[in-house]
């Protein structure tokens, strides 16, 4: 089986302090066959990260991009898709031929998606359903609940901001990822509940606000 942690932030991101380097090894260390760079808004950190990944570990382009609800992962993509409505950003990863993902999308300490949710299900490839930083295991249990009902992949991601979150949840197939994600034959693994990370967080920005 091959596992992929399919959301994992660089310090491209402000509210990240994970340089491409630490990213890397971390990823090596947690014995991932590969990785998603979904920086805030941007594609920035792919390359770096890219250049530095050994041959066995598969480093996909993407950006977790924020709409007027939740955060949607644009995977496969190679521009930013602009932060307008879901449906709106999901045709413009599709014009990538991209992969849409939504991203911790019931996670109420967060942005979250409570409207067109039909709508939004009819034109999105996948959920993620095992993030580690959603707090209570209802946000994830709600996600899997969604995905099932509208007989969409899942996908697992640690929604890493450090390099210590590298690999906490991951995406598990037997074929090649987006052939996977396409056939709906994915499985997650991993788990959540993940307070500290949030503390780490809150500390990076605030350390980030006495600097500026």
């Amino acid at each position: 089986m091959n596992r992929y942690d399919l959301q994992v932030h660089t310090d491209a991101s402000p509210c990240s302090r994970a340089s491409p380097a630490d990213v890397v090894d971390a990823a090596v260390d947690a014995g991932l066959d590969g990785i998603a760079i979904t920086n805030h808004d941007t594609l920035a950190g792919y390359d770096e990260v890219a250049a530095l990944a050994p041959a066995d570990l598969t480093v996909i382009p993407g950006v977790e991009v924020t709409t007027t609800q939740g955060h949607l992962l644009a995977l496969y993509v190679n521009a930013e898709p602009p932060q307008a409505n879901p449906i709106t950003v999901i045709e413009h990863i599709h014009e990538q031929d991209g992969v849409a993902v939504l991203s911790h999308p019931f996670d109420r300490f967060r942005d979250y998606y409570d409207t067109d949710l039909e709508a939004i299900a009819s034109r999105v490839d996948a959920v993620e359903v095992q993030n580690s930083r959603c707090l209570l295991p209802r946000f994830n249990r709600r996600a899997r609940e969604y995905a099932t009902q509208h007989d969409l992949a899942v996908t697992g991601g640690s929604d890493a901001h450090f390099p210590m979150e590298v690999g906490r949840s991951t995406t598990v197939c037997d074929s090649p990822l987006r052939e996977a994600i396409e056939s709906t034959a994915t499985q997650t693994a991993g788990r959540g509940g993940y307070l500290s990370g949030h503390t780490a967080t809150k500390l990076n920005d605030a350390l980030r606000m006495v600097n500026l």
